[in-house]
């Protein structure tokens, strides 16, 4: 679930967001079998705003309310409230960082959050964390269906800001997903784990083929496998 921005078209240039209040949801990872992936004849243009901002380490925002309008650093510990901590750098999260113990400050409900800012209302449909090659930079990709346009949203994973929303028009018909219903990041990673153990290098929730899976990148050394959960039925696959 590396690099991955091939075929989707970007649909507006994006200035970085602002700020939003942290969500908690397990470790923050995800890959993309369809997040690079989009049906010919999509609209585009693409947005390269946000992609090398500095980047945080830690979640949340500050207690003191310290963070400034446009997405600073708060007085109290530099943390911002999408999440990111503006005192660290892509560089503290490389391609080979193990999600499960060291994953960037934004989660998985902050960058939904940002996402539906982004494009209102909609079907939620996919939630992915992987890392992108040509950024060199974490990213959650977030899909929401609206209307007719399936919108794609990719968000730094480590400062919070839009990067771009790529999206296409499209006739499918999604099902909407929920971070926490009918099962939750952590026990599907559990779940995961108790099949294949290893180094988490990406991860996503999607609705998929009539399911709705998380899938998992587990690496043992080199060996990188892909580690399927039906979030319905607990049924686990490797592939």
């Amino acid at each position: 679930m590396s690099t991955r921005r091939g075929l989707w078209s970007t649909a507006a240039l994006v200035a970085p967001r602002g700020i939003l209040a942290v969500g908690a949801v397990g470790c923050s990872s995800d890959s993309d079998d369809s997040g690079g992936g989009a049906d010919d004849g999509a609209s585009t243009t693409q947005s390269d705003a946000g992609g090398d901002e500095g980047m945080s380490g830690a979640s949340g925002s500050s207690d003191s309310g310290g963070a400034s309008d446009s997405g600073g650093a708060s007085d109290s510990g530099g943390a911002s409230d999408a999440g990111g901590d503006t005192s660290a750098s892509a560089d503290d999260y490389g391609p080979d960082t193990d999600l499960r113990t060291d994953a960037p400050p934004v989660q998985a409900e902050d960058a939904v959050e940002t996402a539906q800012g982004e494009v209102g209302d909609g079907t939620l449909h996919a939630v992915e964390l992987d890392y992108d090659e040509s950024d060199s930079a974490w990213q959650w990709d977030v899909k929401i269906l609206a209307d007719t346009t399936d919108h794609k949203v990719v968000i730094d994973a480590v400062t919070g800001e839009v990067v771009a929303d790529e999206s296409e028009t499209t006739d499918d018909q999604e099902k909407a997903i929920d971070l926490n219903d009918p099962m939750t990041y952590d026990d599907a990673l559990k779940a995961a784990t108790a099949e294949r153990d290893g180094e988490l290098r990406g991860w996503k929730l999607e609705y998929d083929d009539g399911m709705i899976q998380y899938q998992f990148d587990i690496a043992d050394g080199a060996d990188e496998q892909e580690v399927t959960v039906d979030a319905e039925t607990g049924d686990v696959t490797v592939d």
